[in-house]
Formats: structure tokens, C-alpha cells, sequence
């Protein structure tokens, strides 16, 4: 079985194209072209490639390609004109020379999938046939990628040989055991390819670096490199741009090299791009969707999991996976925190608010977080979630996307592959005795499914399945051989060869696996050998992780967007044929808006509107250095004791009341949500057609996606253009919820170059049509399902409630027996779950019953507050939360945190000629109650005089209701219940207001005596 390539791809052929064009004029006399000695270069020694020449061709270029984009109403693919040649300049490698070296650059940029590795191999063959360079040196940054490159020269050489009639055309792939072949690459004279990974030559104890007896003579390894002046490929040159990295390629002394990758970090010099959107809107790729399986408990909590635990006591670290909240798109990271440390400070994410790391265990095999409000998160539990129950439902929906993609493409020719990636060896080989917990799974669920495919009802799951991870022969001191799997990338030589050795057979199997002959069609692999699977014809990807996978999304669907091929090995342009599905271990909602904004970060997208700059918030030093103002503080300084009065009875009776809340005090029942859903790209271009009388313009909006729909939303008047004025509100003129917020903010015709700006931020030039982009999930479907009867070992509850309450052992366990009877078995099915919700209502519990029972005592002591700390002169503040304080503020602006604030500051403050000044408590600012009501920040502090003008002392509290038993959250009623108890001892009028009142200097308790009179 051979792949069948076609020659006449335009796209790719104009990749090659426009590598080819920057040396046009160069002439081909160089061919043959020989030192005195036995070196074949590729430009002779005392010849260089003019940067005047190269900048000319380079513009030629770059110019022609956009006015092609322009052409075809793509200006996502535009690549902009260079004003300057960009070089790589700098040291060589630090211990091999000290020379200084330079290089351009030229950059290509193509979507995975769309066959960048033969686009580099066949620009080899053109820039040898038009300009005879013939020695070229493929830089890799990992195995995978290099046994992929010499598999893609393998199956590409007849191919190539069809179109050039060249046979004389090596691929050399290095290897320091052969190092001799370094001399053979730098000799002939013919094209001779060096494929080379950069750990090969990225540090100066590299075999290439050092004399040797297979290389007689002066020179050494890489010098016979340097010889040749060769043309570098970079395959993937954001994972090589490190400043050894870059040191170690300027020490090839290349002529200049070629850069191809999908996500470059920098394009120096571009010349193509082949942006994802358009692969897709092409159909050179295929079309995803995505299946999400996510773990939650009842009441859809944001899934955690404990990573590791690293150091121990105060040093003690915990990794812990979740989801990050950035410009509103939700994304899978690690983040790092210590004891005392905010998750919510990492995640920005409402859930995770007032989860505070109270303590960390460390214990080998007992790891544990626990969270100041209860939460405790194990290593072998996660987040209250039975792996092997996700694993479960993951392994059937990629059976049964697996078996129904079959049927489809069946007529096609096609074989159905299905990739599961595992973090954890060891969940699939098992113990040597008995099979992992994924295997032992997936061999029970194709029995139950088998016989809905014809091809698998006489098959044994042994049969259709292959499993390939990297492993090694180990043998410890006085103990027996063993096999050793690695669950990480390869960090030594014995792993590097483990990984190599895999890799080979991956690439080995790749022709033999598309056909119907190999029964095999599932296959499991490390996710560390992500990369080696380039195969077309693999349908489904299901990442099988024990934590929520963090990897790149681009990275893992890259392995699967290849178009399928037929039993022949011809490609297949049918469009329900190639769709790839996802099947992600978090939900269809995180994976697209992830995989759209990593889309985005290439695509461009609609900018917030930026903020104008304001004159910082100025202290009134009239109101700040007065005798009113110190006096208020000093007595806000006066520390207290408190003391709390437990009645546990009546503790346990609160507690008891709280269980029979079923609405709210549910103790959870673990559960899976199956989401799924196609990824679709939405793209709007706009353009201005022309401005018009009366501040107006003509412009066309061009709505296009992945699928191939292509729409002009300003329909046939104007020539296809749509009037619009000043305010004019995109969103409802074309009924398009996607352009929320293109409001039009200003229409300037007259300027030197005339744009019109949208309320957004987002402007269109007259010279410059503009794209936004967005994602479209469509047809989401979810569906939850119960997890399975999976158990989990049971810590001590009790000592787990006693640490995290600090109430009495004999208290604690009252309340674990309290439990309402049919609530207890849920203890086994979760038992973080279980406790953690124990430890929830017995908490709100206890904080009611404190506040109810705190009581507070002056003490002669005095807090040290840094005021200048506190009340700085300048404040900086966010312009749209600012109200202008002028009159009677601390502070001539001041910031306000929500409607109800500015209400309050504005209307009441503000223009009351009592009040002689008012502030607001900055943030710094805090109140020590009990740990378990939480520390305090009031709002607004005041002076203001009464009917008898006497200067009162008042703190108001700003809420949405001035009754306090109506607030939104029971905490917030503690707080502020605990705080009208504090200030009362320190002698301040407190009350909670809507900010709204007439009285709302008046305490409710006065208000009401007043009514009696």
C-alpha cells in the first residue's frame, strides 16, 4: 500500500511558490559550482545573498500574495509588506565559538494537517532545480516529529521522483553512532537532506562537537556542516526558541532558513499563511465535534483535582487542576498555591470565591488540600468524582461515535481508527496479573456493543485493539528485572531510545493500520507520544486522563485533521466523511470556547474598547489632617476581645433543622453530563464601500464559516452595502446576536485616512477591510447521567469535620449520626463529596449560631494602621467606576463598587450640607472577627452633623435591602450582624442601608421610636 499524493494542490504549490520567488535572479550557475577541497555548498564561501536583493524579492512577494487575499475576499490571510529585512543575529554557541553570526529568516505559516512537511520537502526540489542549492539540514525538536519527517521523505520520494526525474536526493537522518555521515552529507554533490534533532546539537557536549577517529582530518562534525552553508528547516520553531536553542542554529551558519509551523510565536519575514479558519472553510481539513464529559457533583460544582503536593510544612505547595477564567473564556490549567493562598485569586472564577488553602498534608500517599470553607480534595479522590466511571462513559461514546462513523464511510472505503490518550500507564497495563482499569473497561463495553457492527461480531476485543507506550528494562540493586513505563516525557538517553524505539513502530504500522486486513482499530497510547500519531484516518481522539487535561487543544486534535484515505490511499474530499470528534474530559462548553480563542489568538478578533486615561483620585487634605478625622480613626484603631458562648445542644439542633433542607442541604450524588456539539468558526468582514452626505457611509459585511456558508448581510441595496449613521446598532439593523456591541460610535470621512469606529473599540478603515471572529457552537445537546456504583475509601470523617469546625470530637460525631438515614450510604459512593457538605452545613451553621452569641469587650490596645498606606494623595482608579466626590469626599473622586454606591455617594452624600466629609474604607482595610465569620471591610465611614450640631460618627453598610435578615447570603448577614455588635462596643452608630432613604443617618431602631411619637 502506497499514499497517493496530489501535485496540484494550489494552496500548497503557492506555499512553495513564494519560498521560491525571494531568490528569483539569482541564476542557476551555482550548480555546479566546487571548492579546492572536497565540500559541496551551496553558495561559494566568498558569496552572500545581498539583504537589498533579498528585501526587493521578499515585498514582491509579500505584496502579490495580499492582493490575491484582497482578490478573494480573505483579508484574514493577509501577510503585510516588511519594511526591513529580519535577521537572527547573535553569538554561537557558548564553548564551541565566540563568533558572532547572522541569518535571515522566512517564515510560512500553515494549519496542521495540511501537509506543511511536504510543502518543506518539495521546496527542496525546486530550490535545487531552479537555483541548485543542494544541502539542506531539517531541524526537529522532538523524536515524534523526527521519525515523522522520515516517514513522510519515505512515502513522498517515488512521488517526488515522478514529478523531477531525480533520484539523486538523500535523507540522512543523524545519529552520533554514525557521525561519519556528516562528511558524506557535506560532499556530495548531489541534494543531500540532514534530518537532526536539536537536542543533538543544542549544548557543546554533543558527540557533533567533538573530535572523533570515524572523521580523520582537521575538521570537525558540525564544521563539515558549516562548510556546506546549508538551508535550515525549522519544523516547529516555537519549541526552539530558546536563547541556547538559537545560539546552537546560528552555529550551523546557515545561508538562511525556512520556518513552518501552524503556531509560531514570531514569523520574521512571512511569506504564506494558511490560517485554520481557512483550512477549514477549504475543507483541507477535517470538521470537528466534540463530545464533552465532563464530572460534576449534584449542584454542578467546577471540577477539582490535586495535581501533586511538593515540599512539606510551611514550604508545602499543592498543584491543583481546574478551570481559569481570562476575558471571559474559561480554560483547563495548573496553578500553584500555598498555604493562605486564594484559588480565586488564580482562576478568577465566581465559584472558586472564599476558597482560601487552610492547610496542606504532605504525607506520601495521604496528600490533602483543605480549604478554609471545608473543601478537602485527596490524591486518589480528586474532586469527588470515581475515575473509572468517567473513564467508562468516555470509552463508549468513543465506541459508539467509532461504530457509527464506520457505517458511514464504509462505502467510502475507509477504515475507522480511534486514538485514547492515558496520563497513567498503569491504568491500562494493569499490575502484570491483572489488565488496568481502562482496558478492563473498554473490553467490557465492546462486548455490549460489538454486534451493531458486522466487521466486529466474531472479533475478541483483543483483537481490534493495539496499545504502544515507551518502556525500558530496568534492574534495581538486588531486586528482580522489571519493565519500566514512562507516564512523562523522556528526560535521559535509556528513555530518549524507549521513546524512539515506539516511535518507529508507530510509524512502522501506519500504512498496515488503514487497512480492513489489520482488525485493529483501537489504539491506546501514552499522551506523551501524542505527536507520532499523523494519521489520516483517525476519526475519534478520547483523552483519558486521571486530571483534567490541560494540554493545548490545537495539540490534541492535531493528531486526527488530516483528510481521510480509502483502501488505495487516495484522499477522500466528502465532507461527511471528515469529521473528527473529540472526546474531551471536560465539557463540549470549555473545550470549544478554549479551542476558539487558541483559533482567535491567530485570527484576530474585536478589541475591548480602550479606556482613556483620567487624572488619578487627590486626597482633601482639609478633610484628612482634621481634628474630626484623626479622632473617628484613633477610635476605629481601638482593638477588642470577644468572647463566643457555644450551647452545643442547641448547636445540634440547628444542624439537625439544616438536614431537613432538601432543597439546599442535598448531600451529593456524583454524576457525569454528556455534552456534544460541532465546532464551527464564524468570520465577519467588514468593508467600507463609501462614505455618504449627512455623516453616513456605505459599508458591506461579509458573514462566513467553517462549513462553507458564505452570506452578505447587507443584502442587495447599495450594491450590496448597508447605510449606516452614528448610533446605529449593527446587531439589530442585520439581526445578528454575534455583533453585540458594534454600535457605531463615529464616522470620519475627512480624516487623511478615513475609518469608521464602533462603540466596541473596533474600527474600519477606508483602505483596510477588518475581521471578527468568533465561534459558533451549534446543536449542543447534554445529557446527564448517574456515575456508576464505584467506592471510595473512607477517611475519619469525624476528625476531618473536627479540624475543619475546631468543634469537640464527641460534638462532631453527634452530627455525623444526625445524618438523616437515607442520606448516609452517599458517604460511600463520595465520601469528599459526602464531607465536605457535612462540613458546609455544619459551618453555616456554627456561623449563625456566633453571631447570634458573640459578644465584644474594649480592650485598652491600639491596631497600628500605616494611614499614608491607607489614604495615599494620589489613588489610580478604573475610569467608568468613578463617582466625583468633590464636596465633602476624603478624596475629590471615589470609586464605587455598584449601582446602589453611586446612588448613595451622588444623591445623598454628596449634596447633604451636614455631612462634612466621608470616605470609603480602602481594601487594605480589616476587621479580625472569628475565623469562621471571616475578617471585615465596611463601607463608608462619615461625619456628620445632627439637629443639634453635634459631629456624629456613622459607618453605613450599602446593600441591594436594608433589612438585614433579607440579605442575598448567609454570611453576609453574620458579618454584618457581628459588626453592629462590634461597633456598638466601640460607641459608632452602624446600620446597613439601600443608600436610597432620606434618613439614612438615622438608625432603623431610632426610625421606629420616632413613628411611635
Amino acid at each position: 500500500m502506497k499514499f497517493k499524493f496530489n501535485p496540484n494542490q494550489e494552496f500548497q504549490l503557492k506555499a512553495i511558490k513564494n519560498v521560491v520567488d525571494l531568490f528569483d535572479g539569482i541564476g542557476e550557475y551555482h550548480t555546479q559550482f566546487t571548492l579546492g577541497s572536497e565540500i559541496a555548498p551551496n553558495l561559494p564561501e566568498n558569496e552572500d545573498l545581498d539583504d537589498d536583493f533579498l528585501l526587493e524579492n521578499l515585498q514582491f512577494v509579500q505584496e502579490e500574495f495580499d492582493m490575491q487575499m484582497d482578490a478573494r475576499d480573505t483579508p484574514t490571510m493577509k501577510i503585510g509588506v516588511s519594511h526591513s529585512l529580519e535577521k537572527e543575529r547573535g553569538q554561537m554557541l557558548e564553548g564551541v565559538s565566540n563568533d558572532i553570526y547572522e541569518y535571515p529568516s522566512f517564515s510560512v505559516e500553515m494549519e496542521t494537517g495540511t501537509g506543511k512537511t511536504y510543502v518543506y520537502l518539495r521546496t527542496i526540489h525546486e530550490l535545487n532545480q531552479k537555483y541548485g542549492f543542494n544541502k539542506f539540514v531539517i531541524v526537529v525538536p522532538s523524536i515524534a516529529i523526527y521519525q515523522g519527517v522520515k516517514k513522510s521523505w519515505e512515502i513522498t520520494r517515488d512521488h517526488f521522483k515522478t514529478i523531477y526525474g531525480n533520484d539523486f536526493c538523500a535523507l540522512r537522518a543523524y545519529d552520533s553512532s554514525r557521525i561519519q555521515e556528516v562528511k558524506t552529507f557535506a560532499t556530495a554533490k548531489n541534494i543531500e537532506i540532514l534530518l537532526i534533532t536539536l537536542a543533538a546539537f543544542n549544548s557543546v557536549s554533543n558527540n557533533l562537537y567533538k573530535p572523533t577517529d570515524k572523521l580523520p582530518g582537521e575538521l570537525l562534525p558540525f564544521e563539515y556542516i558549516q562548510q556546506t552553508r546549508p538551508i535550515v528547516i525549522l519544523d516547529e520553531p516555537q519549541n526552539m526558541g530558546s536563547q541556547k536553542s538559537k545560539d546552537a542554529l546560528r552555529t550551523l551558519k546557515p545561508l538562511f532558513s525556512l520556518r513552518y509551523s501552524a503556531t509560531h510565536r514570531e514569523t520574521p519575514n512571512l511569506v504564506y499563511r494558511l490560517t485554520p479558519v481557512e483550512a477549514f472553510r477549504r475543507n483541507l481539513v477535517k470538521r470537528i465535534q466534540v463530545v464533552g464529559v465532563e464530572q460534576r457533583e449534584l449542584g454542578g460544582k467546577v471540577p477539582i483535582s490535586l495535581k501533586k503536593v511538593s515540599g512539606t510544612g510551611r514550604n508545602a505547595k499543592v498543584t491543583l487542576v481546574t478551570y481559569t477564567s481570562k476575558k471571559g473564556i474559561q480554560k483547563i490549567e495548573e496553578v500553584i498555591l500555598k498555604t493562605g493562598d486564594n484559588l480565586f485569586d488564580k482562576t478568577h472564577l465566581e465559584e472558586h470565591k472564599g476558597m482560601k488553602i487552610h492547610n496542606i498534608g504532605s504525607s506520601k500517599g495521604e496528600e490533602f488540600v483543605e480549604f478554609e470553607e471545608g473543601t478537602v480534595l485527596t490524591a486518589y479522590g480528586g474532586d469527588g468524582i470515581s475515575k473509572p466511571d468517567v473513564f467508562r462513559y468516555q470509552i463508549k461514546e468513543t465506541l459508539a461515535q467509532h461504530i457509527a462513523h464506520q457505517k458511514k464511510v464504509e462505502r467510502h472505503g475507509a477504515k475507522v481508527l480511534s486514538l485514547f490518550f492515558i496520563d497513567k500507564v498503569k491504568n491500562y497495563v494493569g499490575d502484570g496479573v491483572q489488565p488496568g482499569i481502562i482496558k478492563k473497561i473498554f473490553n467490557e463495553e465492546f462486548g455490549k456493543l460489538k454486534d451493531q457492527l458486522e466487521r466486529f461480531k466474531d472479533k475478541t476485543p483483543e483483537d481490534v485493539q493495539a496499545s504502544y507506550f515507551a518502556s525500558y528494562r530496568n534492574k534495581p540493586k538486588g531486586g528482580q528485572e522489571e519493565t519500566i513505563y514512562l507516564d512523562d516525557e523522556a528526560t535521559n538517553e535509556k528513555q530518549r531510545k524507549a521513546e524512539k524505539k515506539q516511535f518507529e513502530l508507530i510509524m512502522k504500522k501506519k500504512e498496515e493500520l488503514l487497512s480492513f486486513d489489520n482488525d485493529v482499530c483501537f489504539i491506546f497510547a501514552h499522551s506523551a507520544l501524542k505527536e507520532g500519531w499523523d494519521n489520516p484516518n483517525v476519526f475519534q481522539i478520547c483523552t483519558l486522563n486521571q486530571t483534567l487535561s490541560k494540554d493545548k487543544k490545537r495539540q490534541e486534535i492535531g493528531r486526527g485533521l488530516r483528510l481521510a484515505v480509502n483502501q488505495k490511499l487516495e484522499r477522500l474530499n466528502d465532507d461527511q466523511v471528515n469529521i473528527l470528534t473529540v472526546i474531551a474530559n471536560e465539557s463540549y462548553e470549555s473545550f470549544a470556547n478554549t479551542l476558539q480563542q487558541e483559533y482567535l489568538e491567530q485570527e484576530g478578533e474585536a478589541p475591548p474598547k480602550p479606556k482613556p486615561k483620567r487624572a488619578p483620585a487627590k486626597r482633601q487634605d482639609k478633610f484628612y489632617t482634621s481634628e474630626e478625622f484623626r479622632d473617628f480613626w484613633k477610635k476605629l484603631t481601638l482593638k477588642s476581645n470577644y468572647t463566643i458562648n457555644v450551647n452545643s445542644d442547641k448547636l445540634l439542633a440547628e444542624i439537625k433543622e439544616k438536614f431537613k433542607d432538601k432543597k439546599n442541604n442535598t448531600f451529593p450524588v456524583p454524576k457525569v453530563v454528556i455534552s456534544k456539539g460541532n465546532f464551527v468558526i464564524t468570520t465577519f468582514t467588514f468593508r467600507i464601500k463609501s462614505f455618504e452626505e449627512n455623516n453616513t457611509a456605505i459599508v458591506s459585511v461579509i458573514k462566513e464559516d467553517t462549513k462553507g456558508n458564505r452570506i452578505n448581510l447587507g443584502g442587495d441595496l447599495f450594491d450590496g452595502g448597508l447605510l449606516i449613521s452614528e448610533n446605529d446598532d449593527l446587531e439589530k439593523l442585520l439581526k445578528e446576536p454575534k455583533l453585540r456591541g458594534f454600535k457605531v460610535n463615529s464616522i470620519e470621512s475627512k480624516k487623511s485616512n478615513p475609518d469608521i469606529e464602533f462603540k466596541n473599540g473596533f474600527k474600519v478603515s477606508k483602505f483596510k477591510p477588518e475581521t471578527y471572529t468568533v465561534s459558533d457552537n451549534r446543536d449542543v445537546k447534554s445529557k446527564d447521567s448517574k456515575s456508576g456504583l464505584s467506592k471510595f475509601p473512607i477517611f475519619n470523617v469525624v476528625n476531618k469535620l473536627e479540624q475543619a469546625t475546631s468543634l469537640t470530637k464527641e460534638t462532631c460525631f453527634k452530627i455525623l449520626k444526625a445524618v438523616p438515614f437515607d442520606e448516609q450510604p452517599k458517604l460511600f459512593r463520595n465520601p469528599e463529596g459526602f464531607t465536605n457538605k457535612l462540613i458546609e452545613i455544619t459551618k453555616n451553621a456554627l456561623a449563625i449560631h456566633v453571631a447570634e452569641n458573640i459578644e465584644f469587650e474594649l480592650s485598652k490596645d491600639m491596631k497600628e494602621d500605616d494611614l499614608e498606606e491607607l489614604f495615599p494623595e494620589k489613588i489610580d482608579y478604573v475610569q467608568t467606576e468613578i463617582v466625583e466626590t468633590e464636596n465633602h469626599g476624603l478624596y475629590n473622586r471615589t470609586q464605587k463598587d455598584s449601582d446602589i454606591e453611586e446612588v448613595f455617594v451622588s444623591s445623598k452624600l454628596e449634596l447633604d450640607n451636614n455631612v462634612q466629609f466621608f470616605f470609603k474604607f480602602p481594601s487594605k482595610y480589616k476587621i479580625d472577627f472569628p475565623k469562621i465569620i471571616g475578617n471585615y471591610n465596611p463601607d463608608w465611614g462619615i461625619i456628620r452633623k445632627d439637629l443639634s450640631g453635634i459631629k456624629v460618627q456613622l459607618i453605613r453598610e450599602t446593600k441591594g435591602t436594608a433589612e438585614i435578615e433579607n440579605l442575598r447570603f448567609v454570611h453576609e448577614i453574620n458579618k454584618v450582624k457581628v459588626a453592629k455588635r462590634h461597633f456598638g462596643a466601640l460607641g459608632i452608630d452602624y446600620d446597613v442601608i439601600k443608600g436610597d432613604e432620606d434618613s439614612w443617618y438615622i438608625k432603623k431602631e431610632d426610625n421606629e421610636l420616632n413613628k411611635l411619637f
